[in-house]
């Protein structure tokens, strides 16, 4: 059988949903960590990406003449220093608000973050629910379907 450029383009077209649907999923979905769970192995979690969730322990907010702020973490169970740099966000010094930490581990065990998000208790009450796919990944994933489909169709159905 000869291979035709719609072949090609179909094949081009596959790669590509699965590129998409690959840097959906790497990249758009990094779950939460606890603190817990990052101390119990610094190793592993140190120079990547992390997205902590906890609370600012009270009255442990220092802000630095450089406009820096260092804080304490918590989940409940442990703690961990954080070092952010940035604007602070609204609600910051509110305390019972869960906050966000999106930054990296440092060798010395402190969390270091230019991105830091405050979560208002009111906005998020029903936050049990599934988030769900986000529309990069589904619409790769429909791409992939129709890609393997016409495939299907054209190498094992129709005849030439």
């Amino acid at each position: 059988m000869k291979i035709q450029n719609k072949h090609i383009i179909i094949v081009v077209l596959l790669a590509l949903s699965v590129g998409l649907a690959y840097d959906s999923l790497s990249n758009y979905v990094n779950p939460y960590i606890s603190v817990t769970d990052i101390l119990a192995d610094t190793n592993r979690y140190q120079g990547k990406s992390l997205q902590v969730i906890g609370e600012i322990v009270p009255a442990s907010l220092q802000r630095s003449d450089d406009g820096s702020i260092g804080f304490t973490l918590t989940d409940g169970t442990a703690e961990i220093k954080v070092y952010y740099t940035g604007v602070p966000p609204q609600n910051l010094e509110q305390e019972g608000n869960e906050v966000v930490v999106i930054g990296q581990l440092s060798e010395s065990g402190v969390l270091e973050t230019s991105n830091l998000l405050v979560k208002c208790p009111s906005k998020y009450e029903e936050e049990g629910q599934s988030q769900g796919y986000s529309h990069i990944f589904l619409a790769a994933m429909g791409i992939a379907a129709l890609g393997v489909a016409y495939i299907a169709f054209t190498v094992f159905w129709k005849r030439d």
